[in-house]
């Protein structure tokens, strides 16, 4: 919305600069005008587009900032606790600017569902449990020892695999 809001104040600020500048041309008879008009408005577009471009490229990256990644840490610790849930991998969460809500958090996540356990139960309860700090996620469950998911979050730490991952990568 901001993108469209300076688009619209560029075209607005740049008819304005032409006239303003082809009265003072004709009053002033001096032809500098209307390039140190141009040279103006460039100015205070690029001094405008510069919070427009980092706020895209965080968005587009991906990144989380500090107070909330904090609290996106302690929440993912506590999803290894879960009933069912033998470890998680592959976690990206990112700011989720659809609702309007400041800090809401949207991501995807793999879980490792324990051997025996209902897989759909433990993505209700991933899900159920993140959903109440305020995160939307879409999860994948994978079955222990389940070695066909390209993170191999599912390898056993005994098989020699690359072991059962919690890290966490925002």
């Amino acid at each position: 919305m901001y993108g469209i809001y300076l688009h619209v104040l560029a075209d607005t600020l740049g008819s304005a600069a032409v006239i303003v500048s082809t009265i003072m041309t004709h009053f002033w008879g001096w032809s500098g005008w209307d390039p140190l008009a141009s040279f103006l408005i460039a100015v205070l577009i690029l001094g405008s587009a510069i919070p427009l471009v980092r706020s895209s490229a965080q968005t587009l990256l991906l990144t989380v900032p500090d107070r909330v990644e904090y609290n996106l840490r302690e929440t993912l610790a506590g999803v290894p606790g879960l009933r069912g849930v033998a470890s998680y991998s592959a976690p990206r969460f990112w700011m989720d600017d659809r609702g309007g809500v400041d800090n809401a958090l949207a991501g995807v996540m793999h879980v490792v569902a324990v051997r025996g356990a209902d897989m759909e139960d433990v993505r209700d309860r991933v899900r159920g449990y993140l959903s109440e700090k305020g995160i939307e996620v879409t999860v994948q469950v994978e079955r222990e020892g389940d070695t066909s998911c390209w993170c191999g979050a599912g390898r056993s730490p005994l098989g020699g695999g690359h072991g059962s991952t919690a890290s966490v990568h925002i």
